[in-house]
C-alpha cells in the first residue's frame, strides 16, 4: 500500500513540474483568451504577467530645460484567469499611481480595470461583464498593450475616459463579428471634485443628476482576421441637460512581419470637461476666479497612424503619427480648430527572442502644439530620445 502512494506522490510531482516548464500564453492587449474546458488547469484559474517598460531618456535636447535621466515610464501587473467556459476575470494596476479612491466611482488611478465576465445562452454568445473596464472605444492606440506606445495623443492620454465602472453586453454574431453595449459613469470623479481639482467655478452649470454614458460598439474582423475594426458611437452626460456625442472608428491591419492602424476620432462636448479647449478660451478672454468656467460646444478631432515592420528576423520599425483639433461650435471669434496638437514617434526595436514579448529600442518621440495667430500662445513643443526596453513578462 505504501509503496501505491509512494509511487503516485512521485507521478504527481512529475507532472506538476513537466506543466510548469510548459510556456503559458500571457494576457495580452486587455483579453483574456476564451477555452472550452469544464475543470480549468491551475495555469488558466490564475495567469500573471508584469508589463515594463524603462529607458534612458534625453528630453528637449538643445533647450533650457532639456535633462538626461533614466525612467521606468511603464510598469503594470496583469492577473486574470478561467474558471470554465463561461466565467472568467481580469485584474491590472499601475505601481506608479495613486492608490487613492476616486470620488464617483470608488476605484482608483492605479487600479485600470478588475472585472468579471460571464457568458451565456446558445454556445455562450451572450455575454455580461461587471466591474472596472476598458471603455470599448474605438481605438486601436488605447487598444494596443500600453508598453508599445512610446507617446500617446491628446486623444487617449487626455480626453478619453478610458478605465471605466459600469456594465457590458455583449453578443458574439458570429467568429468574426460583435455588438457591445456598454453603460459606465461619465467621469471617474464627481462634478464638484472635478471642478474643484482643476480651479473651474460652477457657473450656470449643474451637475447631472445621471452623469452616464453608454458606448455602442462593433468589432469586426475580414480576411482571415487580418483586417480588424473598432467603430464606435458615444453619448455621456456630465452637466445636467447637456449631452456629449463622440464617434470613433478604429481599424487595422495586421500580418505575422508588420502590422498598421488608423483611427479617426470626432468628438462634441456640449460641456468641456475634458477641458484642453477650456483652457484655451479661458486664457484668450483672460478669464480667473468665478469667470474660469468649462467652456460650452467644443469639438476635437484626431487622425492617427501607426506602422510596424519586421525588417529582418530580429529587427522591427516602429512609426507613429497622429494630429489632433480643438475648436469651439458657438464662439465665432476663437473659431474651429484653435489649437492643433502633433504627436510622434520613430524606433528602431531588437527582439531577440521569437517566443517572448521582449524588445530593445532605441527612438525619437515627441509633440508639437500650436494655437491660431489669434491666439497669443507661443508653441510648445516636447522631444526624447530613448534608449531602452520592454517587456510583457509572463510570470505565472
Amino acid at each position: 500500500m505504501k509503496k501505491h502512494l509512494l509511487i503516485a506522490f512521485i507521478s504527481t510531482l512529475f507532472l506538476q513540474n513537466a506543466n510548469a516548464n510548459e510556456p503559458v500564453d500571457s494576457l495580452k492587449n486587455d483579453a483574456v483568451q476564451d477555452t472550452i474546458i469544464n475543470e480549468p488547469k491551475a495555469s488558466k484559474l490564475f495567469n500573471l504577467d508584469v508589463l515594463l517598460r524603462a529607458g534612458l531618456n534625453a528630453n528637449n535636447i538643445g533647450n533650457d530645460n532639456s535633462k538626461l535621466n533614466a525612467n521606468l515610464d511603464e510598469a503594470r501587473i496583469l492577473m486574470g484567469g478561467e474558471y470554465n467556459d463561461r466565467l472568467s476575470y481580469k485584474i491590472r494596476f499601475r505601481l506608479n499611481r495613486s492608490f487613492a479612491p476616486t470620488s464617483q466611482d470608488n476605484g482608483s488611478a492605479a487600479l485600470d480595470f478588475a472585472f468579471l465576465k460571464y457568458k451565456f445562452g446558445k454556445d455562450n454568445k451572450w455575454a455580461v461583464t461587471l466591474g472596472k473596464q476598458s471603455a470599448v472605444v474605438g481605438s486601436y492606440e488605447f487598444e494596443n498593450n500600453p508598453i508599445y506606445e512610446y507617446k500617446f495623443t491628446d486623444y487617449v492620454d487626455r480626453i478619453l475616459n478610458l478605465f471605466v465602472v459600469g456594465g457590458m453586453l455583449s453578443y458574439e454574431v458570429n467568429p468574426n463579428h460583435s455588438l457591445n453595449l456598454q453603460i459606465y459613469n461619465t467621469s471617474n470623479h464627481s462634478f464638484d471634485r472635478l471642478l474643484a481639482d482643476n480651479g473651474y467655478a460652477v457657473g450656470d452649470l449643474e451637475a447631472s443628476k445621471v452623469p452616464l454614458g453608454a458606448y455602442f460598439t462593433w468589432i469586426g474582423a475580414f480576411d482571415d482576421k487580418k483586417f480588424n475594426t473598432k467603430w464606435s458611437y458615444n453619448i455621456s452626460q456630465f452637466a445636467n441637460n447637456n449631452i456629449n456625442h463622440a464617434v470613433s472608428l478604429a481599424n487595422k491591419y495586421k500580418t505575422d512581419r508588420q502590422m498598421i492602424y488608423l483611427d479617426l476620432q470626432y468628438s462634441f462636448y456640449a460641456v468641456d470637461h475634458v477641458m484642453i479647449g477650456s483652457s484655451v478660451i479661458n486664457d484668450f478672454y483672460a478669464r480667473t476666479g468665478a469667470n474660469n468656467t468649462l467652456a460650452k460646444d467644443v469639438v476635437y478631432k484626431s487622425a492617427i497612424l501607426r506602422y510596424d515592420q519586421f525588417l529582418a528576423d530580429k529587427w522591427e520599425v516602429a512609426l507613429k503619427g497622429g494630429i489632433e483639433t480643438a475648436g469651439s461650435n458657438n464662439d465665432e471669434e476663437i473659431g474651429n480648430d484653435f489649437r492643433t496638437n502633433y504627436t510622434y514617434f520613430a524606433a528602431l526595436q531588437h527582439k531577440p527572442f521569437k517566443t517572448q514579448d521582449l524588445r530593445f529600442y532605441l527612438g525619437y518621440m515627441g509633440n508639437t502644439v500650436t494655437h491660431k495667430n489669434i491666439i497669443e500662445i507661443d508653441k510648445q513643443q516636447f522631444n526624447r530620445v530613448s534608449l531602452g526596453a520592454y517587456y510583457t513578462i509572463p510570470v505565472l
